[in-house]
């Protein structure tokens, strides 16, 4: 386990250095200059533009700039904002709450309501209420995230009243439409999952030989199918939670939610580097953290992996 957990944060600390340099490399070759971006469209010579790269460190070479940027990100200094002047970290450490809270909402409800489903369809495999769910659950993939939101926006906020279309806390009024939004689409994705797996563990010969043993069909189903069947939803979950931070930024944009989704789209408009560098990082050391717990988490709840 120890040599495992070596390799994995080896490995994890490459990945963050490769996405360092691929968006470092990606926000440069873009077109356009960030110093006319903070000037604006007013006359200026060419001293004051020269003046402001030499502040912002500019005019250094890329090699330069990036070796820059990885040894004050190893000691925690993500820089500062360009348009604000305000630390990177404090304005992702602002943002990153209501993210958070955004995808462990929508996660929860994405577990709750798909893996409800997809046990009672698998329990009634074959029947209209399999196929109804199985109906559902396309739909679910199928139907763009902005529509969707669309959609729900309507129905509960412009026709019945009941939640607000603007989500400005982290409420659970407030929370639920941009949580319903973000995580129906994971939960038609948990009740397929499931419900193929629920089916594939109810066929085993342990299964058999716990009921020909007089158990209780809930008792079997609770205790034997359930634990096995519900294995790869603990990889799933893990993955899903890491694209929930990153992929929030729709919903946040719907709703007019902050978020460090949209913090990375305004920094992006106003071609923020060190701002779109400190958010692209966090967000990949999230979700590098979340794999490894992830398949910590697998291997200790299924005793038939053996780490080598």
């Amino acid at each position: 386990m120890f040599s495992y957990l070596i390799r994995r944060l080896l490995t994890s600390l490459l990945v963050l250095l490769g996405v360092s340099g691929l968006v470092f490399s990606v926000i440069h070759l873009v077109p356009g200059d960030v110093t006319m971006a903070i000037l604006g469209r007013q006359r200026v010579t060419e001293e004051r533009v020269a003046e402001l790269r030499a502040q912002l460190g500019l005019d250094d070479p890329l090699p330069v700039q990036f070796g820059r940027y990885l040894g004050n990100a190893l000691s925690g200094d993500l820089g500062k904002s360009i348009r604000t002047g305000q630390p990177v970290a404090a304005s992702i450490a602002t943002q990153l709450p209501s993210t958070a809270a955004l995808a462990f909402a929508a996660l929860a409800l994405a577990l709750a309501l798909g893996g409800a489903l997809g046990i009672a369809a698998a329990l009634r495999h074959g029947t209209w209420f399999d196929t109804l769910v199985m109906a559902l659950s396309v739909s679910g993939l199928s139907v763009p995230t902005f529509w969707m939101g669309l959609l729900l926006i309507l129905l509960f906020s412009v026709q019945l009243g009941l939640f607000p279309s603007i989500s400005n806390s982290s409420s659970p009024r407030d929370l639920f439409l941009p949580a319903l939004t973000l995580g129906l689409p994971e939960a038609a994705v948990v009740a397929r999952m499931v419900r193929a797996s629920l089916l594939d563990v109810l066929g085993k010969e342990y299964i058999t030989a716990a009921r020909a043993k007089g158990l209780p069909y809930r008792l079997v189903i609770l205790k034997h199918a359930l634990r096995n069947a519900l294995i790869p939803v603990v990889t799933f979950a893990g993955l899903q939670m890491a694209y929930l931070l990153g992929g929030a930024t729709i919903v946040e944009t719907m709703f007019a939610r902050q978020g460090i989704g949209r913090l990375a789209v305004q920094a992006i408009f106003n071609r923020d580097y060190p701002l779109v560098q400190g958010v692209v990082l966090v967000t990949a050391a999230v979700y590098v953290l979340i794999n490894t717990l992830t398949d910590i988490t697998y291997v200790a709840i299924n005793p038939r992996i053996r780490l080598k």
